[in-house]
């Protein structure tokens, strides 16, 4: 029947974009994807079975593809899925940025301080278990429970979870600071997010992470703090709606298309300015990461880094 024959060509043309467009995503070869993206927007329901299947491979064996320098598959099918708005793929987002180490940090790069905190509140669904459970995990990287505070911070502006919960459990990652010792800056990073919340419930808890060193000036200063206090809960608020807004995922190209690692001369799009650094490198890999206030000194003097070389550090900077 013509009618039959129409619906298959069809359904075989539909197969074919879905095989293409996989194929394309897989290998980094400099250029974005544009086209492929379209497609795979236009094929949303066939597609996602795939894409999630991408990062299920990944998180199976993640030190092999965090090896794979032309391989760049996961990358495309996390900022669709997100994109998406994709429930199911929540866990293994999670997961991916769970793992231990600078593994995600290899396998994800700067997403991690960009991107993360949107992807994870867009596929959340408003459940805040696992991104809480991300922000508690001591064996992940300090940036990835960093941004986990981040989009509880940005749950918060948007009314998706009451304050009483964001501040009482980020106030409590402050109850047992010394176990966080060994872990770097990431009480000062915490600092950092906990600062756009206005936070006067905690004025105690964080006054007194200063005096202990919990929280590193350098990166934020205990003034910061009494600035946000004088602009009021309302007006800080405010700040993080419109950082929300211009970091909108619907426009996925946005989002994607100047980033350094694609061989494009683009300018990056007005709302990705203020918060994003592109990637440097074919999978955003940070190209180095600061030395963390309690590290063993890089001089070998087997002293912490603050007590150490950190002040002639920031004499030479």
């Amino acid at each position: 029947m013509p009618g039959q024959r129409i619906i298959k060509t069809a359904d075989t043309h539909m197969k074919t974009d879905l095989t293409e467009t996989l194929a394309a995503f897989e290998v980094y070869d400099g250029i974005y994807k544009q086209e492929n993206v379209d497609a795979a927007i236009e094929l949303q329901d066939e597609i996602t079975p795939h894409l999630l299947k991408i990062l299920e491979n990944v998180l199976s064996n993640p030190s092999e593809y965090a090896g794979r320098e032309d391989y760049f598959a996961h990358i495309y099918a996390l900022m669709l899925l997100a994109h998406f708005k994709n429930l199911i793929a929540h866990k293994v987002i999670v997961d991916l940025f769970s793992l231990p180490g600078r593994t995600s940090d290899k396998l994800f790069g700067d997403i991690i301080t960009g991107d993360l905190p949107f992807i994870l509140l867009r596929t959340c669904g408003e459940s805040f278990d696992l991104i809480k459970s991300l922000v508690l995990n001591k064996s992940a990287d300090e940036y990835c429970r960093s941004s986990a505070i981040r989009a509880l911070v940005y749950a918060e502006a948007l009314e998706m979870i009451p304050r009483e919960d964001v501040v009482s459990f980020l106030g409590s990652l402050f109850a047992d600071s010394k176990a966080e010792e060994d872990h770097s800056d990431f009480l000062s990073l915490a600092a950092m997010h906990i600062c756009d919340l206005c936070p006067e419930e905690l004025m105690d808890t964080i006054r007194k992470a200063y005096e202990e060193e919990v929280i590193w000036p350098g990166m934020i200063n205990y003034q910061e703090f009494e600035e946000v206090l004088r602009e009021g809960r309302e007006k800080c608020r405010e700040k993080v709606k419109k950082k929300i807004q211009l970091n909108s995922f619907d426009d996925i190209h946005g989002r994607m298309a100047w980033w350094a690692c694609f061989e494009q001369e683009q300018t990056p799009p007005v709302s990705s300015l203020d918060a994003y650094t592109p990637p440097q490198k074919i999978s955003g890999t940070r190209k180095s990461k600061k030395i963390g206030r309690n590290a063993p000194c890089p001089c070998g003097s087997g002293k912490k880094y603050k007590k150490c070389c950190l002040n002639k550090h920031n004499l030479n900077v």
